[in-house]
């Protein structure tokens, strides 16, 4: 026994025990998203239809919803269910980190790993159930498959890249972006090696045959053309394969509601996400590195930051699709043996360099931020907004993409400054030796710290950036009602309900075992207006009020930011035991009795 304990990796098994705590606790403490509700919905249509209906014009591929079907036909309609498929996608990518371990070295993989595991964003968003987890997940088998067909030519490698590539075709357009940095990356890193040479470049000899390569493509296209085509009922839904690229790209350049300046990313990073800002950092000296897989990953890892730095429309949860390269970048940085200290000076002078930049952004900024403060108050203002990763200052404005412009100039600036004073400081290596340590030790602490503080005591606080669209706990003031209405009485699902009121996701998908429930937007309204129970939009109360006829208990709900506030009716008759000793707050008048013939 004390053999098979000794023999078993306690540090692989502990960094995936880490990330799947942290991923499962408290696994139903934020209420359902916008967008999870709208795919539990999805997921409802399936089961009435027997297959999903793929629309390009929404912007997302079919795998994830046929994955959330088998999901809740196992476990049940429930939001345990609905984010379980996505909690072990997440936990997958962490595993994936670890199968780098042939091409980067066993202590880099299982940083990036810890780095992953500990993550404020990847927890977030590995935690509910949204497309981009699988995206991330397919974009990492892609990629390994790639630098590992080169490394060692193995048939798996093959199968990593055909089905890392079905995946994120069959995931989200946005495969485009990756596909073709990747291939921009490889041209890339030919130059640079060109100018600085890395080691073991050479291509190993190939282990697959053309009979190898087309199983691999056989399948892969099977697989796109099955969920494409709504497992062959739904043949036109492979048209949307190219179809979705033009509703994509009007969507990518004009925002539609989401659009973004072009330093978001860096924001977000520079709050939550400490291991990948110094991964970033390091991007600046890739030359410095010997690895030639370290040294591509840095390089597609700019490039994909680059490329959906430029696309106008963001949301939150894309980063981790996006920075996934960096966390290699940092691990080999921390666990450098030999630090060479003129990689060490230039990253120093980059840091001072964005600090500086940021500091003197000052005359560039509009004239309306200058009137508002003078030189003293934005400094302060500037240092404070790049801490809380903002673009808008409560004091100055909008200072936005001027000064994180001014910053990341600045830190070119710096890192090239450092090459012209190469010779002019003697660094030793205790001095940087403690530094790496310190600077690690804090990114890796300050992660985990960040990612409990965030996912157990502020997953629905609307400042977080990350809490994005976040469904606010005041939906329980309905939910908690009606699910004890019905757990007291089954028969209490046939109760009646009328949603006044628009974008009421995700009642929809929360409420799929009613069948009496009914949903009104613009100017619609039921033909009788009294029910069990009503949410009416605060534009609506009076119109409702006036065709009401029986006592209410009446709650304020707000569903999500940026939303009018909602009224919330509960009809006395029926809800009368749930708020013992209240009087109806709203009394209806009295339906008039048609008069008797004479």
């Amino acid at each position: 026994m004390a053999d098979r304990l000794a023999a078993i990796d306690w540090t692989f098994w502990g960094i995936v025990a880490l990330g799947v705590f942290l991923r499962f606790f408290l696994l139903t403490i934020k209420p359902p998203h916008f967008d999870e509700g709208i795919n539990g919905w999805f997921v409802d249509q399936m089961k009435r239809t027997g297959f999903y209906r793929y629309d390009p014009s929404n912007y997302h591929g079919p795998l994830h919803f046929y994955i959330l079907l088998f999901s809740e036909s196992l476990f049940g309609r429930h939001i345990w269910a609905l984010r379980l498929p996505v909690v072990l996608a997440s936990i997958g990518a962490i595993v994936a980190t670890l199968k780098f371990e042939p091409l980067v070295g066993k202590w880099v993989s299982r940083l990036a790993a810890l780095a992953m595991a500990v993550s404020p964003g990847f927890v977030f968003y590995g935690r509910y159930s949204i497309h981009e987890v699988w995206l991330l997940l397919f974009s990492m088998i892609f990629v390994l498959g790639l630098l590992g067909l080169w490394r060692f030519g193995a048939r798996s490698y093959l199968w990593s890249v055909g089905i890392g590539t079905a995946g994120m075709i069959l995931t989200k357009e946005t495969y485009i972006i990756h596909v073709g940095c990747a291939v921009i990356a490889a041209g890339v890193l030919w130059v640079s090696h060109r100018l600085n040479p890395t080691t073991d470049l050479k291509r190993a000899p190939q282990q697959w045959d053309w009979i190898d390569l087309g199983m691999v493509l056989i399948t892969s296209i099977f697989l796109i053309v099955f969920f494409y085509s709504g497992t062959f009922l739904h043949w036109s839904g492979v048209k949307g394969l190219y179809e979705t690229f033009a509703i994509w790209a009007k969507t990518g350049s004009n925002g539609n509601g989401h659009e973004k300046p072009w330093p978001y990313w860096l924001e977000l990073v520079l709050r939550y996400e400490w291991p990948v800002f110094i991964g970033l950092t390091l991007c600046l000296v890739c030359q410095f590195f010997r690895s030639y897989v370290i040294r591509y990953l840095a390089i597609y890892g700019v490039g994909v930051f680059a490329a959906y730095s430029i696309i106008h429309y963001k949301t939150p949860w894309i980063i981790i699709s996006i920075v996934w390269p960096l966390l290699f970048v940092f691990a080999k940085g921390a666990t450098a043996v030999k630090i060479p200290a003129k990689a060490f000076r230039m990253v120093g002078f980059a840091v001072v360099g964005f600090i500086f930049g940021a500091l003197i952004s000052y005359p560039i900024q509009k004239s309306d931020v200058r009137g508002l403060c003078n030189g003293g108050s934005y400094f302060s203002e500037c240092l404070s907004t790049t801490l809380a990763a903002s673009s808008t200052s409560p004091v100055c404005g909008d200072i936005g993409w001027r000064l994180y412009t001014c910053a990341v100039l600045g830190a070119l600036a710096g890192g090239g400054l450092s090459l012209l004073l190469r010779g002019s400081s003697n660094l030793s290596e205790t001095f940087m030796r403690n530094t790496q340590r310190a600077v690690v030790g804090l990114a890796l602490c300050g992660s985990l710290g960040l990612a409990i503080w965030l996912n157990y005591f502020r997953c629905s606080t609307e400042t977080e950036p990350y809490v994005y669209v976040q469904t606010y706990n005041d939906i329980y003031k309905l939910m908690n009602p009606l699910m004890r209405a019905v757990r007291g009485n089954p028969s209490n699902y046939s109760l009646t309900g009328h949603f006044i009121r628009t974008s009421t996701y995700p009642f929809p998908w929360l409420l799929g075992d009613f069948p009496n429930i009914g949903y009104y937007e613009q100017n619609n309204s039921p033909g009788k207006m009294d029910a069990d129970f009503l949410v009416v939009q605060s534009d609506r109360i009076n119109e409702v009020e006036k065709k009401l006829h029986d006592s209410y208990f009446t709650e304020p709900m707000t569903i999500r930011p940026y939303q009018d506030l909602s009224r919330i009716y509960f009809n006395s008759r029926t809800f009368r035991k749930f708020f013992p000793g209240k009087r109806p707050d709203f009394a209806g008048k009295p339906a008039t009795t048609p008069a008797l013939p004479q």
